[in-house]
Parts: structure tokens; sequence; C-alpha cells
């Protein structure tokens, strides 16, 4: 990756070039609290830095993790701004959060880059394919895009295309149930031989390193599934990076990077 950033310096400049946008169409109001004439306002872009870790993304994991969990860094927890940052992202059409929102994937998907599997791919030429997991049917209908595919190739942009490659390989193979309000076992049997690689993508995936990209790590059955779709499809390597992750069921990993 080009020039190191300092780590909570990263929401700062995201917002600014957040609020660089020339699209006025756009809304302007905090993504987070609704306050008017700002896309994210101090006292919440304050609260977003407090909830990622000082120290920089972190392996995390359910806890009990689940069978088959790809190796994962986050940034931070998913609490008060940044939750409702990421919400509106993701659910409330605020796709001008996408350049605060992808500094801080980057880093956690700079710190998975990091470990040995991957920079070991890296030095023999790379480059590593940056997967999102795959958007519902259903999902893409009612937001009208993907719009964890644009999280992804944001997240990317500050990465030579030798280092990263932003490929939406996954799709999904079948119809599953919406995964809020399930518990950690039902999510699991839910999503469980849901996804595949996509017939044109098994020559790219056979043999590749990968980093699942998503949102938020919650009971890990999304990326467990994911991962399990990818090794089917041949990947020799697969980890994976989320923005941040839900404190109630993970916790930080015994190691840390």
């Amino acid at each position: 990756m080009g020039v190191v950033v300092p780590w909570p310096a990263l929401v700062l400049r995201a917002v600014a070039a957040v609020s660089a946008l020339a699209d006025l169409a756009l809304p302007m109001s905090c993504a987070s609290c609704g306050a008017a004439d700002e896309r994210l306002c101090p006292p919440c872009l304050a609260d977003m830095r407090a909830c990622l870790w000082a120290d920089g993304p972190r392996p995390v994991a359910p806890n009990p993790a689940p069978t088959g969990l790809p190796v994962t860094f986050s940034a931070g927890r998913y609490d008060g701004a940044l939750s409702r940052t990421v919400s509106a992202y993701k659910d409330d059409g605020r796709r001008d959060c996408r350049p605060v929102l992808g500094e801080i994937l980057a880093v956690s998907l700079q710190a998975a880059l990091g470990q040995p599997p991957l920079a070991h791919h890296l030095r023999d030429g790379g480059p590593v394919l940056v997967v999102p997991v795959p958007t519902s049917r259903a999902a893409r209908r009612r937001r009208g895009d993907a719009p964890l595919e644009a999280l992804a190739r944001a997240a990317c942009a500050g990465f030579t295309t030798a280092e990263v490659r932003p490929v939406a390989v996954l799709r999904p193979r079948r119809r599953v149930e919406d995964q809020a309000g399930l518990s950690a076992a039902r999510r699991a049997v839910n999503l469980e031989h849901s996804m595949q690689v996509r017939g044109r993508s098994e020559m790219l995936v056979a043999g590749a390193a990968c980093i699942l990209v998503d949102d938020v790590l919650t009971t890990g059955a999304t990326l467990v599934e994911a991962a399990r779709a990818l090794r089917s499809g041949g990947a020799r390597e697969v980890m994976a990076a989320t923005i941040c992750a839900t404190q109630r069921r993970a916790r930080a990993s015994a190691a840390r990077p």
C-alpha cells in the first residue's frame, strides 16, 4: 500500500474526502444522528473514532467460533456512530459514506495482507483476490445495488493492482431467510451451502489467495459459508477483513497482529 497514515487520522481523511464530493444531490445530514448540514457531524465523528481500536485492526472471532471461520481482521467494535453509519450506508442509501467506511475497511485489509500466508503470496507475485460476500437477490432488488461490492472496490483503491484485485466471484445458489434476529445456530443452517463460485470465475479462484470482505462480523456464519465456497472452488488461502465486529458475540483472538 502507499503512504501509511496514522490510524485515527484515517477517519478524518475519509471525512475530508466525503466533504469534497461534487454531487450536491447527495443528502446533507449526518448519517449517524441526522443532524443537518454534516455528512458526519463532529460529535458522531468523535464517537466513530472511539469505536476504532486504538492499536489498529486485530484478529477477532465469535465466542464460540464456528468451524471453518477464516482468520478475520476487524478495525473496531460495532457500536455507536460506527454501527449507525454502517447501517445507513447499507440499508438507508447513504452511499456517500463509502469513502469513510472504505478507508476503515482498507486498514483491516492491510492487516490481513501482512499475515504470513498472504504476505508470502504477495512476495511470490500476487495479487490477492478481495472477494465481497455476495448480496442476496432479494437484498439487491430492495437496495437497487450491491453496496458491499462498491465498498470492496473503495477499500482496494489505495493498493496497487499487483497487491489486490477486487472481484465479485461468489454468487448465491439458493434463497435464504433474512439473517436478522436468527440465532447463531439458525444462521449457520440458513446459510449452509448457499453460495458458490460463479462459473466464469472458476479458473480465477483455483489456486488463488483470497480475502473475504464484509461489513460486520456477528456470528461468523456468512464468512464460514463464503470461505467454504471459495475453498470448494479451489482457493489456496482464505482470510477475511471487516469494518467492525459485534462485541456481544465477538472477542479478540488470542493472537495479535
